[in-house]
């Protein structure tokens, strides 16, 4: 039998594709199988769009948004798909488009240019950004009890102004009445009354009397290194735990 392309050579065996008889010159082996060169195109891309998976492309796509488009070669829609990912709604998109968008390359609908860099430049892209948001988060998680203590104590000094202000006026009124307290501050100073009022994260609550007066400033959240204050007849400021200010504030009220 001799060779369908050299009619004057021996045909070496069968094209496993088309079944024609191929002599040594027309013959490529690929993986152990006999193919004629006009065949060999086809069966490549055959082998290529059967390594190519829409269940990975998914996958991908799951875990990174646009990566599954990526994969299946369409760069500029995985990153558009990736760019506007935080919407949710082009995520769960673009996770069955690049499911079906595999399932379009298998069956020879649209053609695959594998684009591996790009695919591993989007890997890394996406694995540096969560590096930096990580490394963003722990330095938000280091400073955070930092600003937190840095603003308590603002609040402290503030709400000790207040009290001796309130304190310096109350003196002032019994000085000039015969040691007699005023029972509202009111027309004293120029603000609304404190009792029960909320200034800069201190709640106040007033005990007044013409004999005397007790005020506490109570912080909105106790938490380490943050006190209650409490300033009486006299002028006389002290302060306690946090927790046992809000608890006497609550038994107060």
């Amino acid at each position: 039998m001799n060779c369908i392309n050299h009619p004057d050579k021996e045909a070496k065996g069968v094209c496993n594709l088309c079944a024609k008889t191929i002599c040594s010159d027309c013959a490529v082996l690929l993986k152990g199988e006999l193919y004629c060169k006009n065949c060999l195109p086809a069966k490549m891309g055959e082998a290529k769009r059967q390594e190519h998976s829409p269940a990975l492309a998914a996958i991908l796509s799951f875990v990174i948004a646009g990566l599954g488009q990526i994969y299946n070669g369409q760069v500029w829609k995985g990153l558009l798909i990736f760019v506007t990912s935080w919407l949710v709604f082009p995520w769960i998109i673009g996770i069955f488009d690049a499911y079906f968008t595999g399932k379009k390359i298998n069956e020879g609908k649209i053609i695959f240019k594998k684009k591996t860099g790009c695919l591993i430049a989007m890997i890394v892209g996406v694995f540096l950004l969560w590096i930096m948001i990580l490394i963003l988060f722990l330095i938000a998680v280091i400073a955070a009890p930092g600003i937190l203590k840095a603003k308590g104590m603002a609040d402290e000094q503030a709400a000790k102004s207040t009290l001796r202000s309130v304190s310096a006026a109350f003196e002032l009124y019994a000085t000039e009445n015969n040691n007699i307290y005023p029972e509202s501050e009111a027309s004293l100073i120029a603000m609304p009354p404190l009792n029960n009022r909320k200034v800069h994260g201190y709640f106040f609550r007033e005990e007044l009397k013409t004999s005397g007066y007790k005020i506490t400033a109570i912080p909105a959240y106790c938490y380490k290194g943050i006190h209650a204050f409490i300033i009486e007849t006299g002028g006389k400021l002290s302060q306690e735990d946090c927790r046992l200010g809000i608890d006497s504030y609550h038994d107060g009220n």
